[in-house]
């Protein structure tokens, strides 16, 4: 268990564990073969079929926790709520304090939710703002895996379905567009909804534009697209509903 909680960064109400706590925390964990940690002591945080970005918060987690509490704060309460590659985890714990029925967060790491999902999860359980303290009563739900996989796993089972789906960074490589696509097409309740923020493009080769025409063609979900910002790297929120 994570004994240094102890620095933490605070947005729209909500706390977690500082990346330079964590990173010297995981840098002293001893290397091991061909597992995640291998990639942190080589100062790597993305290495495709090995680890996915999961210890870094990227920009479009903070635009989506920012645009739900804005649009969707009083929504959630009694929802189900998914989370597609947490990280940090901080739209799902959003949710959580907002009086979600179930969120279920996910990424392709385990020790992305042992090291950082669940400990961020747990200092934010504690906090005197919950509204009505909803979040005693939510259920929580961890899952890692790639996402295939757990779509055939959720398909193939009684599995429930979400109201909404929250997912940051996700497009930044053209072959996860499948994967993506996928897991949303099993896990969206028919009148659910994905928010998805991105950036226009990524050095990987995953752009908003290719990800718009790859859904588009599949003619699954519909799409609204809204400019966060109109300079430097231009930031989206992707909404998405079924057709």
């Amino acid at each position: 268990m994570i004994t240094f909680i102890y620095h933490y960064y605070f947005i729209a109400e909500l706390w977690y564990i500082d990346e330079s706590v964590l990173d010297d925390y995981l840098r002293k964990l001893p290397k091991s073969k061909l597992n995640v940690f291998d990639a942190i002591h080589a100062h790597e945080d993305v290495k495709p079929g090995l680890i996915e970005g999961g210890f870094t918060l990227w920009d479009g987690s903070k635009d989506l926790v920012n645009y739900i509490s804005k649009y969707f704060s009083g929504k959630m309460c009694g929802k189900n709520v998914l989370e597609l590659g947490c990280g940090c985890g901080l739209p799902g714990i959003f949710a959580v304090k907002a009086g979600a029925r179930l969120v279920r967060f996910q990424d392709y790491n385990s020790e992305v939710l042992k090291c950082w999902t669940i400990p961020n999860v747990i200092i934010n359980s504690g906090s005197q703002n919950d509204a009505d303290s909803h979040n005693e009563h939510t259920q929580l739900e961890f899952f890692s895996g790639d996402w295939l996989h757990l779509s055939k796993l959720w398909q193939s089972s009684a599995n429930v379905k979400f109201d909404y789906i929250f997912t940051s960074e996700t497009i930044y490589r053209t072959d996860l567009y499948e994967r993506l696509h996928s897991i949303l097409e099993t896990s969206l309740c028919q009148s659910g909804i994905v928010l998805l923020a991105c950036k226009a493009s990524y050095a990987p080769g995953g752009n908003i534009f290719d990800w718009l025409t790859y859904v588009e063609n599949l003619g699954v979900f519909q799409t609204t697209v809204f400019k966060l910002t109109t300079s430097g790297v231009i930031r989206y929120i992707v909404k998405m509903a079924r057709t």
